[in-house]
């Protein structure tokens, strides 16, 4: 199959999984209303402390930011792994006994918060402030493009090692690592196969009616105004929405490509080729 061919179809397999067990969109949904928090917290203070010029006040809590809303996402995808899991395996799961199974976890999933903060604050850094030639601020944001692609796709695996073998997060990673190279070799591209059919009709579709809304409303009549906050709140839902469907389809397909890697297993109606054919390889 096609590149695109593919995504269709391990989207189409992995959304049949949440459509068959809706209660696992509850994680992501419940990752972003929490996710508010730490912005509440610490966003808006760290915007009056750049507004003030009091920069390294504003970094600092930044970086916490990050970290702390990477915490809750780590969290809230530990407890979708560990329900997916218990799907696939024929047993019943639910919000709370995913969460539990997670909180078993809980300092190994912090700690990892912890890597996916430091890795996102270095390429932050390689990307740079946007200052300087054209070529060097291309470069750098090409170089770390790269970079980020090739990390999430080694770390594809960190949290159901984490969640489903009790791994720590620097043995995870290598664990991730290796399996990635033992069922597909060395000529790794980046990328897995899945969410383009979500990115194509919410997502992409979002974002358009999102930029649109605004441009629209700043032409300053009160049609224009009334127009383009509808527009942008529709636009803003539907990006939402495909948010958090495209991350529980990930999840989910993490499990049954982890379940893959790790014993050659096909499981939740996807076939072996459809699992081999997800990640990108060199060719």
């Amino acid at each position: 199959m096609g590149s695109w061919a593919s995504s269709r179809e391990v989207t189409r397999k992995s959304w049949a999984v949440l459509k068959e067990n809706r209660y696992l969109l509850a994680f992501p949904v419940l990752s972003f209303v929490l996710g508010l928090i730490p912005v509440a917290v610490l966003g808006i203070p760290a915007l009056y402390f750049l507004a003030t010029n009091h920069n390294w006040i504003a970094l600092v809590l930044g970086i916490l930011l990050v970290f702390a809303a990477s915490a809750v996402a780590v969290v809230l995808q530990g407890g979708l792994v560990a329900a997916v899991d218990a799907e696939m395996s024929g047993e019943d799961s639910s919000v709370g006994q995913g969460l539990r199974r997670a909180m078993q976890h809980l300092g190994a999933l912090i700690a990892w918060s912890a890597v996916v903060t430091v890795v996102s604050v270095l390429l932050g850094l390689v990307r740079g402030n946007g200052q300087g030639n054209v070529v060097g601020v291309l470069l750098r944001s090409v170089l770390a493009a790269a970079a980020d692609v090739m990390w999430q796709l080694v770390t594809f695996f960190v949290v159901p090692f984490i969640v489903l073998e009790g791994a720590s997060p620097i043995s995870a990673v290598k664990s991730s690592a290796s399996l990635f190279k033992q069922r597909w070799g060395q000529q790794l591209a980046g990328g897995v196969r899945i969410g383009a059919l979500i990115g194509l009709v919410l997502i992409l579709p979002g974002i358009l009616l999102l930029v649109g809304g605004i441009l629209l409303a700043l032409l300053g009549s009160a049609a224009a105004i009334a127009s383009g906050a509808s527009l942008a709140v529709i636009g803003l839902v539907l990006l939402l929405i495909g948010i958090v469907i495209s991350s529980a389809m990930r999840s989910v397909f993490s499990v049954a490509l982890y379940r893959y890697a790790k014993d050659g297993v096909a499981s939740a109606g996807f076939t072996t080729q459809e699992l081999q054919d997800a990640v990108r390889i060199k060719g």
